[in-house]
């Protein structure tokens, strides 16, 4: 068991590696204009940069709570984007301190503006993640058809979009191209290959002094 968690934090240390390398490339990257008429980038990569002009509607919009921000609890709101050519996306526009949820709550405000962002895939609900209250508009995971559903409009089922630019209230913070993601699992599998080693050690000791 101790083995097969040493071999699975080396994948995840892949994993973290790739994750980093891609934001590191995001400060390089030219943008991608996503309003170029109807085309739907079938083979978009993710965090692949893009730039948009169109409206964020805010009377479409979700919650996704319990989300930090350099220690402080906050909220990460995420509304329709509609390009210029009419496409509709979710867009996930930053996070917000939690005592200003009420001021997000009541604003169903249309704003026009040109977006800078990159791509992220929604990914599978992990085992011990809550499942998403449509009743209270609560979210703990990025459910496009589920969300499509409640906004009542349809939107891009392959991606969203993480909004970087700073183009409306002071607090709300867009998400940042400079990652802080730690990144010990290689410290975390060499602890599980030595302890996998300390309980093969403990165990010829135990067998050869009952069964020699």
């Amino acid at each position: 068991m101790t083995s097969y968690l040493g071999f699975w934090q080396l994948e995840r240390l892949k994993w973290k590696e790739q994750l980093i390398d891609n934001f590191n490339n995001l400060q390089d990257q030219k943008p991608l204009s996503l309003s170029m008429g109807k085309m739907k980038y079938p083979n978009i990569e993710e965090f692949t940069k893009i730039i948009s002009k169109g409206t964020v509607d805010r009377s479409k919009k979700i919650f996704l709570p319990a989300k930090t921000n350099n220690g402080k609890n906050g909220i990460r709101l995420g509304s329709l984007l509609t390009d210029n050519h009419g496409n509709h996306y979710l867009i996930d526009e930053g996070w917000f301190p939690e005592k200003q949820y009420d001021y997000f709550k009541n604003n169903n405000i249309i704003i026009n503006t040109e977006i800078i962002g990159y791509i992220r895939f929604p990914t599978q609900k992990k085992m011990f993640t809550p499942e998403n209250s449509i009743k209270t508009n609560e979210w703990y995971y990025y459910d496009l058809q589920q969300i499509q559903n409640y906004f009542g409009v349809q939107i891009n089922q392959k991606f969203f979009i993480k909004n970087m630019s700073n183009y409306s209230e002071n607090f709300l913070v867009p998400s940042s191209i400079k990652h802080n993601f730690a990144n010990n699992h290689l410290q975390y599998a060499i602890t599980w290959f030595l302890m996998s080693i300390s309980f093969c050690v403990i165990f010829s000791i135990y067998f050869f002094r009952n069964f020699k």
